[in-house]
């Protein structure tokens, strides 16, 4: 949070102590110098005191409505320090100026037209009264709607940070699954080397076996095969048989799921969060690029995105 400066409260200060400091001296240099004629800077500083008084009645009411919604590090939620003192500026001011606003009127009626139909004292003095209340009032309603306006930036702020968060846990799955199908496929591949090596081999040892046969059918007969020769070929076998069909699983394992994965319906909220990500990377969005991102082909995302709307608008914008 930034350290404020509360520029116009040590203004409206300063101009009042000035003011003050002024009309007393002038007083002071009149009563004992009265050749000096210095009463047009005493009406001057008059008139600033009541001015620099209506600024410090809305600083006041701030500071009382700082003071209200500052949580104090024990827990307590009032700093009266602050918040007594700030009152009391506020309603001694509120007081203070409807002096010169009484003044002004007085001027106003010595001034008005013959015959004019003005309000009594006691109904004017009550309209000052509410007007002097009414400043103070009105700067507790802007702190109040400021303090709703910082809320309602949290709250979305919040909202983009879960938004970002469950696009990266999408991106994440995405890329753990890409990589999940990359080893089986290598898998898949190893396990179809190994089945082409071994009917490879399986196809050489027949032949091999017959030569050797077929040249030794004329010195001896052959001699029948053991009982652990005829195991050793069941077992290849059935060990040919197992691969040929975990291949053949496998193969229609990655099938379904590239093809869950083609078919998976893409919204244009998906692809404005790719695009906020895009952006939050200082990269310009565009169709190719949120395609990489999403892992889908370009066209599923022209297709999904609305006619017309930019890709580097804002999330609102989009999403509305």
């Amino acid at each position: 949070m930034e350290q404020r400066d509360y520029t116009w409260s040590s203004i409206f200060a300063w101009g009042l102590t000035l003011s003050g400091a002024t009309l007393a001296t002038g007083g002071v240099i009149g009563m004992f110098w009265p050749q000096l004629d210095i009463s047009w800077l005493c009406v001057i500083a008059f008139a600033a005191m009541m001015a620099f008084g209506i600024g410090l009645v809305n600083c006041a009411a701030s500071g009382a409505m700082h003071a209200i919604k500052h949580r104090k590090a024990d827990g307590g939620k009032v700093d009266y320090a602050v918040l007594l003192p700030a009152l009391l500026c506020c309603i001694g001011f509120a007081f203070a100026t409807n002096i010169g606003v009484h003044m002004g009127w007085e001027i106003v009626k010595a001034n008005a037209p013959a015959g004019a139909h003005l309000p009594p004292a006691a109904t004017v003095d009550i309209v000052f009264y509410i007007f002097a209340f009414a400043k103070p009032a009105m700067a507790w309603i802007v702190e109040g709607r400021k303090a709703m306006d910082a809320e309602t930036m949290a709250n979305r702020h919040a909202q983009r940070r879960r938004e970002a968060a469950e696009l990266a846990a999408a991106e994440a799955a995405v890329e753990a699954a890409k990589e999940a199908a990359r080893l089986e496929a290598q898998r898949i591949d190893a396990a179809m080397a190994e089945a082409a090596q071994a009917e490879a081999t399986a196809t050489v040892e027949p032949e091999k076996a017959e030569a050797e046969a077929a040249e030794k059918k004329s010195r001896a007969r052959r001699k029948p095969k053991t009982e652990e020769e005829n195991r050793e070929a069941a077992r290849k076998a059935v060990a040919r048989r197992a691969a040929s069909f975990s291949i053949h699983r496998m193969q229609a394992q990655v099938r379904d799921f590239e093809q869950a994965r083609a078919e998976q319906q893409i919204t244009a909220q998906q692809i404005a969060r790719a695009c906020d990500k895009l952006i939050e990377r200082g990269e310009k969005p565009n169709f190719r690029r949120v395609a990489e991102i999403m892992g889908v082909p370009r066209e599923r995302i022209e297709s999904a995105w609305p006619k017309g709307v930019p890709l580097d608008g804002t999330g609102e914008v989009r999403a509305a």
